[in-house]
């Protein structure tokens, strides 16, 4: 087969190549511009992955932060609880600390109040030996008598006489033995024959009131003094007179005299003054010289404190006489002597439980009596 080209032909097989050559040209470069755009293309993704890691690092690094984050933030939560248990135990600490300071500014202030008695007391045992040197003597002496370690210190020992009052219809007995008075409790019911008739009466216990311990409060009197080693060669009337004129005046370091008495029991004199201070200016001096004018006799008399007492407790108990016996329902059909008669020989015969009889007394109905008992130096009771 042959083929022939014509001008034509070979014009349109020119222009096919310059045709041809351009598009070689433009597939040039947009294969350039291919490659480029994968380059860049390639550039982002590898930018792309970079950036992924990078978020992976920053969120790693992140989280990481965060940890700590979290870790600093529960620690200083931690921190504040604590810090603020703390203030809270300081706290209490504080209130106790602040209690104790006021406990002990209390027991300072009772430190002071003790010491403040202490020191109250001692003046008052200072005052009181120095009225105890200057008070009237007395002769003392050891009988022999000791309180051994398991017996009971004796508290209060004073010996009354103990009245009790006797109602009407009742008669009191007290036998010489203490086992006849017995006896005749022991009986109770006791049938009195009187003529041809008879009565019948009740024997009970005589229990009497009596102190056990007394608590007084003494104090220094700020008016009165005790005069005392007295010689007794004046009437007590004109000697008084004699000690009020004495210590009535100024020089004698006395003062007016508000009342002037003598105490029986001892013969001493004590003496009131109407001012405070003549008192103690007296019992500094101690002992006075008193001129007895008309005997022409002079005396040194003992001036002392006068002591104030003041019962501030007492407690009463109660004794049974062991030798007296109470009679009872006891009616009025006979005189008081020839009742008597009738009760004494019927409690010392044998017979009736009865025996000696010491004393008696017989009380009728619509009267009453007041009856003694005094200590009985034979043994430890009480009688009439």
């Amino acid at each position: 087969m042959e083929f022939s080209i014509t001008k034509n032909d070979w014009g349109f097989l020119r222009d096919s190549q310059v045709q041809s050559t351009n598009s070689a040209s433009q597939q040039q470069v947009l294969q350039s511009e291919i490659e480029k755009c994968k380059a860049k293309y390639n550039s982002i993704l590898k930018d792309k992955d970079d950036l992924v890691k990078a978020k992976l690092e920053v969120g790693k690094v992140t989280a990481e932060y965060n940890a700590k984050i979290q870790m600093y933030q529960q620690n200083l939560w931690n921190d504040i609880m604590e810090s603020s248990m703390q203030d809270i135990k300081y706290q209490e600490k504080l209130k106790d600390i602040d209690k104790e300071i006021e406990i002990a500014i209390k027991d300072q202030d009772t430190i002071k109040e003790n010491l403040a008695n202490i020191d109250e007391r001692k003046a008052k045992m200072e005052w009181q030996l120095k009225i105890s040197s200057c008070m009237p003597e007395k002769r003392w002496v050891f009988t022999g008598q000791e309180i051994k370690d398991n017996e009971q210190e004796v508290k209060f020992d004073v010996k009354p006489k103990i009245q009790y009052p006797i109602k009407g219809g009742c008669a009191l007995i007290t036998f010489d033995d203490v086992k006849v008075a017995g006896k005749i409790l022991e009986m109770e019911n006791h049938k009195i024959e009187i003529g041809e008739c008879s009565i019948n009466i009740k024997a009970r216990p005589m229990q009497l009131p009596t102190v056990e311990e007394i608590e007084i409060q003494t104090q220094v009197s700020k008016h009165c003094v005790l005069i005392s080693e007295i010689p007794k060669f004046l009437p007590t009337m004109q000697l008084l007179d004699k000690l009020e004129l004495h210590f009535s005046k100024p020089r004698n370091n006395g003062g007016e005299v508000d009342k002037i008495e003598m105490l029986e029991d001892s013969g001493n004199v004590v003496i009131t003054f109407v001012e405070e201070g003549i008192s103690e200016k007296l019992t500094n001096k101690g002992f006075h010289q008193v001129s007895f004018r008309g005997i022409d006799k002079t005396a040194t008399l003992k001036v002392s404190p006068f002591i104030n007492g003041e019962i501030e407790r007492i407690k009463v108990g109660e004794i049974i006489s062991k030798k007296s016996v109470l009679l009872t329902g006891i009616p009025d059909i006979l005189d008081e002597e020839n009742f008597k008669d009738y009760l004494q020989i019927h409690f010392q015969k044998a017979s009736n439980g009865g025996g000696e009889v010491d004393a008696i007394i017989y009380i009728p109905e619509g009267k009453s009596a007041i009856t003694c008992f005094e200590e009985d130096n034979e043994e430890i009771s009480e009688d009439p």
